[in-house]
């Protein structure tokens, strides 16, 4: 039911009154979702309660009850113990990580901005096509072509070195680029002339009133790809052995001590291994979630 209810300023806000249908519908949703939300939320709780725990008594006791001691210094010893059999260390992979997911996910979402922007922006004979074929090959599936991909990486040299990071993340395609295209699509050009009739260059354009423009969404993207970048561990295993993240180091470290693990020292290195993207998504959740509006130009 809608009932228009006059304001003392005149103003007439719609209100709308929930049926009784309404209202049970909602409660029976906001119990999905809450069911839902634990069941996300319980596995950390897990995680974290066993990472406090002794390895005998973790062994030895029931894996759900608190533990008898509250052993933080497990947190320590995840630093000192979870060594990989080659020498790499903690640290080894906290910075392989750091630099692995900083260097392909600026790469990434730079390159996209870039495409996007002139795919959006400029006018040539090449463009539709351009388009045309950067669409058509998301629709391609991949599933079969790993073995050309191993063999092509190989043969140019890139394998187990920092250079395939840059060479996989310079073909600014894919999602990033579709959400580029469509927001830049969106901005007046108006912009640009200002710019070129005060001598500005498109450069200048790009750096220094598209990208500040398209903060929001640059932004976004590269939170995201941080996300995904960080908890790759397969491309690390496959062509960068030598350089194990937290992700690949700790999974490869559990793989080759399946017997020997100190558990709750490991379910202690993974929950480390989850604070730097708590923290990034903590410091850009406001720009992530807060409206984009771009103005300033009268028709």
């Amino acid at each position: 039911l809608m009932k228009k209810k006059k304001t003392a300023g005149g103003e007439s806000p719609i209100l709308k009154e929930r049926s009784q249908a309404e209202k049970i519908v909602f409660f029976i949703v906001g119990v999905i979702f809450t069911l839902y939300a634990v069941s996300l939320i319980y596995p950390f709780v897990w995680v974290f309660i066993n990472s406090l725990k002794g390895a005998l008594e973790y062994e030895n006791q029931d894996t759900f009850g608190l533990p008898q001691q509250w052993l933080f210094s497990n947190y320590l010893l995840a630093f000192q113990q979870l060594t990989l059999e080659d020498g790499t260390t903690f640290f080894d992979m906290i910075f392989n990580s750091v630099w692995y997911t900083v260097l392909s996910s600026a790469l990434s979402v730079f390159t996209c901005s870039v495409t996007g922007y002139c795919l959006s922006k400029y006018e040539f004979k090449a463009r539709g096509i351009i388009y045309a074929t950067a669409i058509f090959c998301m629709t391609i599936p991949i599933v079969g072509s790993m073995g050309a991909y191993y063999k092509l990486i190989g043969e140019l040299g890139l394998y187990d070195t920092p250079f395939y990071v840059v060479a996989t993340h310079l073909s600014g395609w894919g999602f990033n680029f579709l959400v580029m295209y469509g927001f830049f699509k969106s901005v007046s050009w108006d912009y640009a002339e200002a710019a070129f009739i005060d001598g500005g260059g498109h450069f200048l354009v790009f750096f220094r009133i598209m990208i500040p423009l398209a903060l929001g969404p640059v932004v976004t993207l590269f939170v995201v790809a941080c996300v995904q970048n960080w908890n790759d561990y397969m491309t690390m295993i496959l062509y960068l052995p030598s350089y194990p993240t937290l992700a690949s180091g700790l999974y490869t470290f559990q793989a080759n001590s399946q017997r020997l693990v100190n558990w709750p020292v490991y379910y202690a290195g993974l929950l480390i291994s989850l604070i730097p993207v708590l923290v990034l998504f903590a410091f850009c959740s406001d720009i992530m979630m807060r409206n984009m509006n771009v103005g300033g130009i009268k028709a």
